[in-house]
């Protein structure tokens, strides 16, 4: 190997890699061994870093003087300063690492992209907060790389980080949990020794449970959670290209998170009682449904309508927010009463029907006596109650049974 310096002169190979390539000075490498190896005269040879292990790139590493070595990679040609043996070995396996660490920064950089993309389409199908925290952690692991990633989910009412459910995982399931710390609202890291007892972030300690985990960074993701990488490389820079990749990711988590809830508000709005916060019509038909399919295949189903007792004479004679009030009352008083099971509707004006699935007749008539019980004083009400039966042919009929039941009792009523 010869370099122009002045005039011509041949210069030593004293590492190369891959190890098919052997040249004088070299020590002969076991078949199969990739390692390079380096070697000053007669002494016995050294392994030195590589660009990876698995590099199939030539690396030299010239012998160009008593003060210098000239490193050949694929990326350029490099001038390393020596002293000696020891001083050539550690400034040749510093360049090494840069030049390895420039080449992984390169390639992530050329993934980016295609990754970023892919993110931004699961988010897209995401229908649950818990889909979005999830996807977040699992893409900025694999853009940024650490050891693990998780967004913990902030409960301002407990002060306390926790992480999302598993989709389909039991319930008492183990959660990373931390307990809430400001430093926590911006980005930043953690080391091992922060994390301890009396350390400045002891609120990170559960993350550093694994005694190899030496350093996590956080990002929080608007005031909704923080999303945590840890890192076993004691070494491990988080470069201010990744910062923004974590920043970025965190971002279109956001709005992600927006849209889930704004979806969830229009269909809560299309299917729930502006005034009263019950189940409306809407919502009421696609219960039905599901539980008339129950019912036909044996479950037992009741159905509840109820209505107010001179609710008109409340109007006209303390007005419209009065009777307002007392709807809401009616409302809340039922669903205090119902079992989880039972859906509550507005059935419209000063009606409402309650489905009870597995419920009884007399469940219903229970129901009743106990709202009717929390409103003395206030309004009387009545009700009527159906259960089905086979040989009724719709949910409709049900309703309609419910309904004749109701206002024969407010007949008889009358009559007495």
């Amino acid at each position: 190997m010869r370099l122009r310096r002045g005039d011509d002169r041949t210069l030593g190979v004293l590492l190369a890699t891959p190890t098919r390539w052997i040249a004088d000075g070299m020590v002969p490498a076991e078949r199969g061994e990739r390692r390079p190896r380096f070697a000053f005269g007669d002494e016995p040879a050294s392994d030195i870093p590589a660009l990876c292990d698995d590099t199939q790139d030539l690396v030299l590493l010239l012998e160009a003087g008593p003060d210098e070595g000239v490193l050949m990679a694929a990326s350029g040609t490099y001038r390393v300063p020596s002293s000696g043996r020891d001083d050539l070995l550690e400034h040749a396996s510093a360049r090494l690492a840069a030049m390895r660490q420039e080449r992984l920064r390169q390639a992530k950089r050329q993934r980016l992209p295609d990754q970023l993309i892919a993110y931004f389409e699961e988010l897209n199908a995401a229908e649950t907060e818990d889909a979005v925290f999830r996807s977040l952690a699992d893409h900025a692991l694999r853009m940024v790389g650490a050891h693990t990633a998780v967004a913990l989910v902030r409960d301002d009412a407990r002060g306390i980080l926790r992480a999302p459910a598993r989709p389909g995982a039991p319930p008492n399931e183990h959660r990373v949990t931390l307990l809430w710390d400001d430093r926590f609202a911006r980005p930043g890291l953690v080391l091992a020794v922060d994390a301890r007892r009396e350390g400045p972030c002891c609120a990170a300690a559960p993350l550093f449970g694994d005694p190899a985990t030496s350093i996590a960074a956080h990002v929080p993701v608007a005031d909704e959670a923080v999303l945590m990488l840890t890192e076993r490389r004691e070494d491990r820079i988080f470069e201010p290209e990744d910062w923004d990749v974590l920043r970025a990711l965190a971002l279109q988590a956001e709005m992600a998170l927006r849209r889930i809830r704004l979806i969830e508000s229009v269909r809560s709005l299309s299917l729930t009682d502006s005034l009263t916060g019950l189940a409306n019509r809407r919502h009421m038909d696609v219960v039905m449904e599901h539980a008339w399919a129950a019912a036909k295949r044996g479950e037992p189903l009741a159905v509840m309508v109820m209505d107010l007792d001179g609710f008109k004479a409340v109007n006209d004679r303390d007005g419209h927010h009065a009777g307002d009030a007392v709807l809401c009352a009616v409302a809340k008083a039922l669903s205090d009463e119902a079992r989880g099971s039972d859906v509550v509707v507005r059935y419209g004006g000063d009606e409402f029907l309650v489905i009870l699935p597995g419920g009884s007749a007399a469940a219903a008539h229970s129901l009743a006596e106990r709202v009717r019980g929390r409103l003395a004083g206030c309004v009387g009400v009545s009700e009527g109650v159906a259960v089905y039966r086979p040989e009724l042919v719709s949910p409709d009929d049900l309703v309609s049974e419910a309904d004749r039941a109701l206002y024969d009792r407010k007949r008889r009523r009358a009559s007495r």
